[in-house]
């Protein structure tokens, strides 16, 4: 199957994406933008974003999986990036996708906090894309900043075999703060301040352009969701429950097979643009 790069946005903001070509033979069905996680997340999760690739590439699909600007292999200074940012990164990869890949309906796959960038860019994309998939999106920055530092005690904590306390009464290790760096990757003054403000997702701006929509949740976190009344929100219990902030991730099966089942169940029945 063929792999191209491309790099695409404004000359200040350049954005790196692989884009993935139909498999030879196939007749294509679809164009997928998949928006990679922040930080360790990304890292954790990049075999699913490999494997799903290769099987939407299978399926018919082409696909331009993207490293938001100042993320992964992209360009870009990492502590001088934003949520508002990401999202118009995520508009820039959907219009080299429609460049790509005219004439097709356009499904974006998001995990993370990628997909809270991605939620926020598809209330402004044009045209609106036919399906929006996200898969435990941050919903509650303030909570996820808490989740961000845990982790960061828990993994010191796990690699040097002593208990954070002690590591910080020793002098070892300082209190992870925000702004600073968090798990090895920075959390810049502007991300802080939007992840500060962040309460809830435009699910219902988004559905009301025509999108449909699938998030993907623990059911604990479903709960919010429950009396939303959007006729186009799918809401999906996530099955495997994995703490993409731990090292044990690496652990995990590559692919939760729930999560091509769902891709692929969006293929059915979309029309063309």
């Amino acid at each position: 199957m063929q792999i191209f790069s491309r790099r695409f946005g404004p000359p200040a903001r350049q954005v790196l994406g692989l884009l993935q070509h139909p498999q030879p033979g196939k007749t294509p069905r679809a164009a997928f933008l998949m928006c990679r996680p922040f930080g360790q997340e990304a890292v954790r999760t990049a075999p699913i974003y490999r494997a799903m690739s290769d099987r939407l590439a299978r399926e018919g699909c082409f696909v331009l999986t993207i490293d938001y600007h100042g993320c992964g292999d992209s360009p870009g200074e990492p502590d001088d990036q934003a949520l508002s940012d990401w999202a118009s990164d995520a508009l820039a990869a959907d219009a080299q996708l429609r460049a790509d890949a005219p004439g097709l309906p356009r499904h974006w796959f998001a995990m993370g906090l990628g997909a809270t960038s991605a939620a926020l860019a598809a209330q402004l994309s044009q045209p609106p894309a036919s399906c929006l998939v996200l898969w435990e999106p941050v919903e509650d920055g303030p909570s996820y900043v808490e989740r961000l530092l845990g982790a960061h005690r828990s993994e010191l904590a796990r690699e040097m075999q002593r208990p954070w306390h002690v590591l910080v009464s020793r002098g070892g290790e300082a209190e992870p703060v925000a702004p600073g760096s968090i798990l090895g990757f920075p959390v810049g003054q502007k991300l802080h301040r939007e992840l500060c403000e962040l309460r809830e997702l435009p699910l219902r701006s988004i559905a009301q352009r025509g999108t449909r929509l699938v998030l993907a949740h623990r059911q604990s976190e479903l709960g919010r969701h429950a009396d939303a009344r959007i006729s186009s929100l799918t809401l999906h219990a996530v099955e495997t429950a994995t703490d993409w902030l731990s090292i044990e991730a690496l652990g995990t099966a590559i692919v939760p097979q729930e999560i091509p089942r769902t891709l692929l169940a969006t293929l059915a029945a979309t029309p063309h643009e």
